[in-house]
């Protein structure tokens, strides 16, 4: 048996795949819908289930300054996908939760983890160059599950254009690196001499870890939880840690009220018209990028996260009577460039 098959059973090795002809084991994985999350300069597109490049049908990425610094990010359990059973983007946008749950995990034709038994919380959010990850993992059932959770990661550090479909003649070269028991450096060296830089760092460290792969060995208890965080930085210095996950949540709520607390609210007697407000200012809010210059409306995301000239000019002048400091950064920003 493979170690991604070691696990403690919770059901009777009885129960087969073959033997129940009315049963229908639960293995596969549907299509995966993409979201978005930006902040500034840095934007993420992620599939339903939390992952990048786990799914055809999608330009995933974690994305810096117009480049992809984290092409894969995939999470498995004893070497298979999970079960989706929903996913919600907050209502303003800073963050990402996913449920997910255990499949049929079948070992010589019989089911040795039966499904629904495991719980996985996955939250994503965005903070000054750095993704941040928590997987919290439950078990429901009355016995402990043993279970090997891995973690596969990469990078192609392709730019915006190749993404897109352009094929370029040279590349620079990469590497990969291990700098610690819970950390991996993926670095590319570009074309232009520059260097770009992704640190994965793993909290707890993992039990094995590869260039590639971080993969934890468990053992829950019933009733247990256990929490797994990941960051992933994006040109930041090898010797810096990203802050703990819960500070950086809890740092950007508090600057998403700091920089609409003078912005006019909107309020009417239709609750269906009130939700459309309450959509369409989040949106706008995600795409508001800090430049030196003053807060500017990115045209969108992914192809578009960058400076806008016509734009920024329409969305400036249909705000001005609720929210001018849109106009002041967007005028400064055009005047100086």
């Amino acid at each position: 048996m493979s170690a991604d098959q070691t696990l403690l059973a919770t059901t009777p090795r009885g129960d087969s795949a073959v033997e129940t002809p009315f049963y229908i084991p639960a293995t596969g994985t549907a299509a995966r819908p993409r979201c978005a999350l930006k902040y500034g300069d840095t934007f993420a597109i992620v599939d339903s289930y939390g992952d990048i490049g786990a799914s055809a049908g999608g330009s995933d990425g974690l994305f810096h300054k117009d480049t992809r610094f984290l092409s894969l990010l995939e999470l498995r359990v004893n070497g298979q996908q999970l079960l989706l059973l929903g996913s919600n983007q907050r209502d303003d946008n800073t963050a990402l939760s996913v449920d997910l749950t255990n499949p049929d995990f079948i070992v010589d034709g019989k089911i040795a983890l039966q499904k629904d038994l495991l719980h996985i919380g996955r939250t994503m959010f965005l903070w000054h160059g750095t993704a941040y990850q928590r997987l919290a993992v439950r078990n429901h059932s009355d016995k402990p599950i043993e279970l090997s959770l891995s973690i596969r990661f990469g990078s192609d550090f392709a730019d915006l254009f190749e993404v897109r479909g352009l094929q370029r003649a040279r590349r620079g070269t990469a590497k990969q690196e291990m700098i610690g028991p819970d950390r991996v450096l993926l670095v590319y060296r570009g074309l232009d001499s520059k260097m770009r830089r992704s640190t994965l760092t793993f909290d707890p460290p993992p039990t094995e870890l590869t260039v590639d792969t971080a993969t934890y060995r468990l053992v829950i208890e019933a009733g247990e939880m256990h929490p797994l965080f990941i960051a992933m930085e994006c040109d930041k210095p090898a010797e810096q840690r990203a802050i703990p996950f819960f500070a950086g949540l809890l740092a950007v709520h508090r600057e998403l009220r700091s920089a609409t607390h003078d912005a006019a609210s909107i309020e009417s007697s239709n609750e269906i018209f009130n939700e459309i407000l309450c959509r369409s200012a989040a949106d706008l809010q995600m795409l508001m990028t800090d430049t030196p210059e003053g807060r500017y409306p990115y045209a969108g995301t992914p192809w578009y996260s960058t400076t806008f000239g016509r734009d920024g000019l329409v969305t400036a002048l249909q705000m001005l009577w609720c929210d001018p400091k849109v106009a002041r950064g967007v005028l400064r920003r055009l005047a100086a460039h």
